[in-house]
């Protein structure tokens, strides 16, 4: 009943707003004025404390504020097992008794901070992020680069852009010197976004051109869309429409062989921007129909806010300025809430230019909003830092480039020569090896479908009591090819270290949630649970074929992290141990 007359009240007080609103721009009456503006102010006061004081905690909120009362194994198992219940984690994390206190708080504080950051409220974001970054000093270089970026990208979220540049820096130099370059292209896509919003396209235009580079060297479908569609806004704030239009297409693409509705939507949204930029506003405007109520479903307030902004121009260039107004008003109120000073210049500007012929007095009034946003927006000083930053990160890329550069040329005319030769007699030994791997792996593959199918027909058989013949047809030829494709991925991405959804996910094309899917939909099981299926069957194999193999070397070989991990695992599914399997079954 509370939350009912809380909201009613909220109601009043926001048409009270609007008409207010209305009243200063066209009362004469400078008394009048005073008083309607002196209520504008309460109702924003009183609308905002409704907002704060009424928040009803999240039970994330709870089972933290547990965990910082009292830190300890059993609050942080409490913490994680509800991040996993809401399928907020590929894989769940497994503390023990000798874990130290110090490592639990570090884990505990960065997921806080990843959910915080995921439902957009990116000051609790930060302040747990932070948190962490205090503890990891003896952590690996991955975890602190994952910690250095989310604290980047939430210090953008917020319009801070020089301690975003500061961490995302440090996030760079870690990423450089693990090699990897799917992980060197994710932060120089985050350097390119973060100088474009500070309004710098032209810098940002450079480090989204090398984060292409290396993007396509990772050869990941899902980084490449992502940064192709980060290209897409720069050259878009460039006034390259032409180049930006192939950019946002080619992020499409990607993410449409994915089926991953919500990036597809994200990527039209980018799309009709463009469209607008070149003037093809009846395009931009049947796009922006279909994306802005989708944003509103999922409640994905940035999209929303950046959607309703170019809806907003694109309704008021053909003429349809109350519809153009309506998403402009709903992107102010929006930003007001989430303090998004960027997309609420832009939207205050607009207004500006929609009704100052109409209404002038109230348009000058957005247009006075507009400055004082624009001038905490970018700061001289803010100017300096990022000039700053640019020249000193520019000068040091240019400096390795040329380094890298005078190296290879040396070496490439030896190695030119060596490679010929090498190349020649690799070719010939690949043809022959890869033809007796490619048999060996067709029978291994044949041999664990038809364990695999007969556990899972089994299972099937015992709950619905129903023919194995039945089951059978379950399977299409198409389905088996599925399958197959499966193991042959997880055996091949397993060897030494552990495999994730979202890994396999990746290499077979598709998103995680439509992996699970079709996984379940065939084996009645999920895919973390029917790939974990397939590394013990492979452990098994190697078990009675190798039995000179350590079992500790098959833990590792098949993915799994450590012995006591893999044995508890190997007992669950085959009823004994496995160094009792390797005596009993090698025998028989």
């Amino acid at each position: 009943m509370c939350k009912i007359l809380g909201a009613f009240f909220s109601f009043l007080l926001r048409m009270s707003f609007f008409l207010c609103n209305f009243a200063v721009a066209k009362s004469k009456n400078k008394s009048m004025k005073q008083i309607f503006t002196l209520f504008l102010v309460l109702a924003v006061g009183v609308l905002s404390a409704m907002e704060t004081g009424d928040r009803i905690p999240e039970p994330i909120d709870t089972l933290l504020e547990r965990f910082d009362r009292k830190p300890g194994l059993e609050r942080a198992r409490e913490f994680f097992a509800y991040m996993d219940k809401e399928d907020f984690m590929d894989e769940p994390v497994v503390f023990t008794a000798s874990t130290p206190v110090d490592t639990m708080k570090a884990l505990v504080w960065y997921w806080a901070g990843e959910w915080y950051y995921a439902e957009q409220d990116y000051p609790r974001a930060e302040k747990n992020l932070l948190r962490a970054l205090d503890l990891m000093e003896y952590a690996d270089d991955i975890s602190i680069s994952d910690n250095l970026a989310m604290l980047g990208l939430t210090y953008m979220r917020q319009s801070k852009y020089e301690e975003a540049l500061h961490y995302m820096r440090r996030c760079y130099q870690l990423d450089v010197k693990s090699g990897d370059p799917d992980r060197i292209s994710s932060s120089l896509n985050t350097i390119a976004g973060t100088l474009m919003a500070a309004g710098n396209p032209t810098e940002a235009e450079g480090y989204i051109l090398r984060a292409i580079s290396y993007a396509k060297q990772a050869n990941n479908p899902s980084r490449m869309a992502i940064i192709y569609g980060m290209a897409s806004e720069i050259e878009h704030a460039l006034h390259k429409d032409e180049i930006a239009l192939l950019y946002a297409d080619s992020a499409y693409a990607v993410e449409a062989t994915t089926g991953n509705t919500y990036k597809m939507m994200v990527r039209l949204s980018q799309k009709a921007s463009i469209l607008a930029g070149l003037g093809r506003y009846d395009e931009a405007y049947v796009i922006f129909r279909e994306v802005v109520p989708f944003f509103r479903t999922v409640g994905d307030q940035m999209s929303l806010v950046i959607s309703l902004n170019k809806a907003g121009l694109a309704a008021h260039s053909l003429g349809k300025d109350d519809e153009a107004l309506r998403y402009l008003y709903e992107v102010i109120d929006i930003c007001g809430h989430i303090g998004d000073i960027y997309n609420e210049a832009y939207a205050q500007r607009e207004v500006y230019e929609i009704l100052f012929k109409e209404n002038p007095d109230e348009a000058r009034l957005h247009m006075e909003r507009y400055h004082l946003l624009k001038d905490s927006l970018y700061s001289h000083a803010t100017a300096e830092q990022l000039a700053r930053f640019n020249a000193e990160f520019g000068r040091d890329e240019l400096e390795k480039e040329k380094e890298v550069l005078t190296k290879r040329n040396h070496r490439l005319i030896w190695y030119g020569i060596a490679g010929a030769i090498i190349v020649l007699i690799g070719i010939l030994i690949s043809l022959i090896m890869r033809r007796k791997r490619q048999e060996k792996i067709n029978q291994q593959l044949s041999s664990m479908m038809e364990e695999l199918n007969e556990a899972r027909q089994s299972s099937v058989k015992a709950q619905e009591n129903s023919p194995a013949e039945e089951q059978e047809e379950y399977l299409t030829k198409e389905d088996k090819q599925f399958l197959k494709k499966l193991i042959l991925t997880v055996t091949q991405m397993m060897d030494h270290q552990a495999v994730t959804v979202t890994q396999v996910a990746d290499k077979m094309c598709m998103s995680p949630k439509t992996l699970n899917r079709r996984v379940q939909y065939l084996t009645g099981e999920g895919a973390k649970r029917y790939m974990m299926r397939i590394q013990l069957e492979q452990a098994r194999i190697i078990l009675l074929r190798d039995s000179e193999i350590p079992i500790v070397e098959i833990a590792y070989r098949c993915g799994f992290e450590d012995h006591s991990s893999f044995t508890r695992t190997f007992s669950s599914y085959f009823g004994m141990s496995p160094s009792n399997y390797r005596t009993t079954r090698g025998q028989g």
